[in-house]
């Protein structure tokens, strides 16, 4: 195997923005807005107030800003918006690294903003911390997700070092250092989709800020090994078994940025197929919670681990990670979005407890040309007929991709109860020309002051 670190190092650094396809900065674009209307939103949440706290409390040079309000250094920026972008469930995600867009963007834009970039350097970076993000690490994604590792916290770190060393323009060597930096940065288990707790929600800002400050550090001189991946005692050997595949097939991929699925429901992917298939079945057959006897979710063994685990949530995360609680809301309420996922009545609702009782969830075999985030849903009505709906790949999913226009409605509807139209308008019209932006500041700025005004309206 060929040095994976310095093999990463070498094609971020010779990426030039003349060789990204227009669908490629188009894609990024869309990465961009989708993740600025999580962290606007976001930033509001009660269980992302201890990081407003935290950081607020740190203070440091004001370089960047803070989208809950104020400002701090870029790596103290990027922690808490990469928070604020993963606190909802919400944010884009990736088959080989989980959610590249909460912890690649806030990092790049924090320093992006700092020193001034044009919005094509921005892109380039984010396209390249993509990369780096599904790379270091891509080879072993479902292995080391099947011993409990968050992948996103694992692989995170490596995505924004490589977007920040894009940015601060380091060789070659300098961003081989980076990255190896930031392996002593990968971590991060699973646990809360056992037992729940909003910790998750930190995993992005952390890989984040740490990824950051790897490339800053590189930057000083700070040096790393090599061999942080393959290594005897690298990442590969110490998070894994074994690869889930042939490794060098990830080098087939141009640019592994194609890839982002952008959700249309506020869960873990994994439920996404059954939310899907259940909704699908209520539409087309006008199915009420009163009609049904009993549920059955067929689905992958992914699932099974990471996202059927907990059946009566007691907080928002247990409740975005429960298979049976999104599939009882949308039969119970008609939806399940995120105003159903944060509402603790929601949670204690005794027909929602009763559907979810009578749900029997099955492990079964992805077939060819599906995905394992689908699902197919069976619903036996009391009135003796048994229905089903199959799902096999998820709509946002990038074999079934969510358009632009939908990424449009979505961030509007998510910024509608918090920005003024106008204002949520000008984010939109200023992404769509970020190739064009002289100046990144200008993007965070207007950032800054859509959710000022939206916390002064209150």
């Amino acid at each position: 195997m060929q040095s994976v670190a310095p093999r990463i190092a070498a094609w971020i650094a010779g990426l030039e923005p003349a060789a990204i396809p227009p669908e490629v900065i188009d894609r990024a674009k869309g990465c961009v807005l989708d993740q600025l209307g999580c962290q606007i939103v976001g930033a509001g949440w009660p269980h992302t107030r201890p990081v407003l706290d935290h950081v607020t409390a740190l203070g440091g040079r004001e370089e960047a800003t803070i989208v809950g309000g104020g400002r701090t250094t870029p790596i103290y920026a990027a922690y808490a918006n990469g928070s604020f972008g993963h606190s909802m469930e919400y944010d884009d995600s990736h088959v080989l690294c989980g959610h590249p867009g909460a912890v690649v963007i806030p990092a790049a834009l924090a320093i992006a903003e700092r020193d001034r970039r044009h919005g094509r350097d921005l892109l380039t970076a984010i396209v390249a911390g993509y990369q780096s993000m599904a790379l270091g690490g891509g080879a072993i994604h479902k292995a080391a997700r099947s011993r409990g590792w968050h992948p996103m916290k694992m692989q995170g770190p490596f995505g924004s070092a490589g977007a920040v060393a894009k940015l601060l323009g380091l060789d070659a060597g300098r961003t081989t250092h980076a990255l190896a930096i930031a392996g002593s940065e990968a971590s991060g288990t699973m646990e809360y989709d056992q037992s729940g707790g909003e910790v998750k929600r930190v995993h992005a800002g952390s890989a984040s800020r740490s990824g950051a400050e790897a490339a800053l550090l590189a930057a000083y001189g700070l040096t790393g090994p090599s061999t942080i991946f393959e290594g005897k005692r690298g990442i590969f050997p110490v998070f894994a078994d074994g690869f889930d595949g042939d490794p060098e097939a990830l080098w087939t991929r141009d640019f592994h940025i194609r890839d982002t699925m952008f959700k249309l429901s506020p869960a873990v992917f994994t439920i996404h197929g059954a939310i899907q298939a259940a909704d699908a079945l209520r539409r087309e057959h006008g199915i009420a919670a009163a009609d049904i006897a009993r549920i059955t979710a067929d689905v992958a063994e992914i699932t099974i681990l990471h996202g059927a685990g907990i059946i009566h949530p007691s907080d928002m995360i247990g409740a975005q990670f429960s298979l049976a609680f999104g599939v009882s809301c949308i039969f119970a309420r008609g939806r399940a979005g995120l105003v159903d996922f944060s509402d603790p009545a929601a949670w204690r609702d005794p027909l929602i407890h009763d559907l979810s009782d009578r749900i029997q969830v099955r492990q079964a075999e992805v077939a060819p040309g599906a995905s394992e985030l689908g699902g197919r849903v069976t619903v036996a009505l009391r009135d003796g007929r048994v229905l089903t709906h199959d799902q096999p790949i998820p709509r946002g999913h990038h074999l079934n991709p969510a358009s632009f226009d939908e990424l449009l409605v979505k961030f509007r509807e998510l910024l509608a109860p918090h920005v003024a139209d106008g204002d949520a308008q000008r984010i939109v019209d200023m992404v769509a020309a970020l190739d064009r932006l002289d100046d990144c500041s200008d993007l965070m700025a207007l950032v800054g002051q859509a959710r000022s005004r939206a916390d002064a309206l209150g």
